[in-house]
This record gives C-alpha cells, structure tokens and sequence, in this order.
C-alpha cells in the first residue's frame, strides 16, 4: 500500500472501512458547496463516491488518498490525483472537513501529491479545477506553484483551470519544503 507521510498527515489509499468518516464529511454542507454536486451527500451516495474510488485506483494503479491527521490519527478528508477522461488530464485534487480548513493542510497534501505524481509517476503534466468562487482552494493551488490557463465547463459548470508542468514545478521551490 502507497502511503505518502508529510509533516501533519499520513495519506494512504481509501479503503470501505473509510465509509463512516467519509460520509460524516460528505454531509457537511460547507464542504459540499464547491464540489460538482454542491448538497451534502447520503451514505448511499457516498458508499458509491468510494466505490468509484477504489476503482480508480484498481484501472489506473493511483487515485484518492485518505487524509490521516496524525495527531488525532483521524481521516479529515481525502486528496489525490485522478485522471479526467473528459480532459484527458491528470487532476490533483483535496476535500477536507471543515473544521481542518485554514490550516495549510490541503496545501501541505498537495505538494506532497505533486511530487508523487511527478517524481514517482513521471507525470509530465498536472491539473487542477475549482469553481471560480472557491478562492481557498484556487490559493491551495497558487501556493503550490500551479498557474491559471482558463475557464472551462463540465458537466454544466464553470470551473477554474490550473496546470503545472515537471519542468515548472522542477524549477519552483516544489510549493514548500517537505
């Protein structure tokens, strides 16, 4: 089993036992709001987020990581990088519950999952995408060298596009030390 450790969390891959923590975070209305389905979700719908999780990661041998925070050694959310057939992309993406936000946890995850994807994976790109309101995350993004390309619609939304390449994030300070 993968697991990524950085200075505050441990993040392995989901597993069905993560069910009960997911679905406790998925039903927080906050933390939904930003996401392509912005109500809070039911234990049957977040029962069949996870199944497609642990699918991802059984086709494409990556996806979503629980987000462990070690002092509590909880699951707080969930990161990963999960490929987009719809873009034909790479995207680097975090959820975390609402009482870790403001932290720099999402930040402190997302560097550690820029260098898996790029040193570990060979990536040669990375994506990510938030809905133009989400100014959190689109600084999670920023902060980690991530630069805006465009707007672009999914799904019936608009969202915000953000790209970084090996040689870019080669030549940043890699979003923080790690």
């Amino acid at each position: 089993m993968t697991v990524i450790e950085t200075p505050r969390t441990w993040l392995r891959p989901l597993v069905t036992a993560d069910l009960d923590d997911l679905a406790q975070i998925y039903g927080e209305p906050e933390v939904m709001k930003y996401r392509l389905i912005s109500e809070p979700a039911s234990r049957k719908q977040t029962q069949e987020m996870l199944e497609s999780y642990l699918a991802h990661w059984k086709q494409h041998g990556f996806g979503r990581w629980a987000t462990i925070y070690k002092p509590h050694k909880q699951l707080i959310g969930h990161c990963g990088l999960e490929y987009l057939a719809i873009l034909d992309e790479i995207e680097v993406n975090y959820l975390l519950a609402r009482k870790y936000w403001g932290q720099g946890l999402a930040t402190e995850s997302t560097v550690a999952l820029l260098r898996y994807g790029f040193e570990t994976l060979q990536f040669e790109r990375l994506v990510a995408l938030a809905k133009p309101e989400n100014l959190a995350s689109r600084r999670v993004m920023e902060k980690t060298g991530m630069q805006y390309e465009k707007n672009v619609q999914l799904y019936g939304v608009e969202w915000v596009f953000y790209t970084i390449n090996r040689d870019q994030w080669k030549q940043s300070d890699n979003g923080c030390d790690l």
